[in-house]
């Protein structure tokens, strides 16, 4: 928190000395600017982290680009200190200045849709879902109408996709979230984000929460019987999202299948930990056992998809938990897994 606090006097500071600033220091600044600034100093912390090119040069050209820069920094400090109207207000600000830039062609649609995106953030922290949900809709409809199309545009469409999924989630429209997470999978599978990376594991387990809540919807039964999925222990939460993996794999699904069965692989896997750190630590075994069946699903489906590489680390994970668990050699699952492993090798 103090680091924020810290940037934020520092960019109001900044946002004061250039509001004195008069035309001909505007001018000398466009001139001396670019040598004394820090490389990616102004530009948005979430373009840094994804490696976005630095452009302080051309962020120069314009007094107008630098103040809508300095403005966006300092509603990301306001978010992170929990100002939230006053964030709002400042990413406001920016995205006007954003606009009359773009009227001059000297602002990409970008730039104008991650503002639309910061605001959307800041909208859905505080609870304003609907306006939340407008920003992020526009933000989307820019990065996809843009006129560059590279691997850090897709990456911010598939972003924006799961800020939107999770608008849907927040407002109780399962059916809407399901289908506009699962888009923001797919296009991460496109980039080739790998398959544990924080956002995709986030963005999977809203996915997981969504299906779930359309499954008790449908069934009275199980709503009746798990009451809140949420709330249950893990190891039953593990169990619906299997039905769901199951269902999908069925259809032929496998993506999806893949997608839940990694979510419940997570939620074994903290429960085992939670059991080494605990005095009842005798029901371990039969934990690490799920844990090992549950990576012989993922990797039955990687098989399919001749994905052998992956398949393999996952069908000798999975006989390694066996083998913790202390699991005889003579039983059907050491028996079977051998035998689907033969399989893959004959494929």
């Amino acid at each position: 928190k103090s680091e924020w606090q810290l940037s934020l006097r520092s960019y109001l500071k900044a946002h004061s000395a250039f509001r004195c600033l008069n035309e001909e220091q505007r001018r000398h600044l466009q001139k001396i600017g670019p040598r004394r600034l820090l490389p990616g100093a102004l530009r948005p912390t979430s373009m840094r982290k994804q490696g976005v090119e630095d452009s302080s040069s051309s962020l120069f050209e314009d007094s107008d680009a630098l103040l809508a820069s300095v403005l966006q920094n300092i509603g990301k400090a306001q978010s992170m200190l929990h100002h939230y109207g006053k964030a709002v207000e400042t990413l406001e600000e920016a995205l006007q200045i954003h606009r009359v830039i773009a009227m001059r062609g000297l602002s990409s649609s970008q730039d104008i849709a991650r503002i639309l995106e910061n605001l959307g953030e800041v909208l859905m922290i505080s609870g304003d879902l609907t306006s939340a949900f407008g920003r992020y809709v526009e933000s989307l409809n820019l990065l996809r109408s843009g006129e560059i199309v590279n691997d850090s545009n897709g990456i911010e469409v598939a972003l924006v996709l799961g800020a939107i999924g999770q608008v849907h989630l927040k407002k109780g429209e399962y059916a809407e979230a399901n289908v506009v997470l699962k888009e923001c999978m797919r296009t991460f599978e496109k980039m080739g984000v790998p398959p544990n990376n924080r956002r995709i594991n986030d963005i999977r387990s809203f996915l997981v929460d969504s299906e779930l809540a359309l499954m008790q919807n449908a069934t009275t039964t199980l709503a009746a019987q798990r009451r809140e999925i949420s709330a249950v222990p893990y190891k039953d939460k593990a169990l619906a999202i299997d039905e769901l993996a199951d269902a999908y794999k069925n259809k032929g699904d496998h993506s999806s299948a893949i997608w839940f069965y990694s979510e419940a692989l997570g939620l074994r896997r903290r429960r085992v930990d939670q059991l080494s750190s605990s005095a009842n630590s005798g029901r371990k075994g039969g934990e690490v056992v799920d844990v090992g069946r549950t990576l012989w699903n993922i990797a039955k489906l990687r098989r399919e998809r001749r994905e052998f590489g992956a398949a393999k680390i996952l069908f000798d994970e999975a006989g390694q938990c066996f083998h913790k668990a202390n699991v005889s050699p003579n039983h059907p699952f050491y028996r079977d897994l051998t035998q689907d492993i033969e399989a893959m090798r004959k494929m």
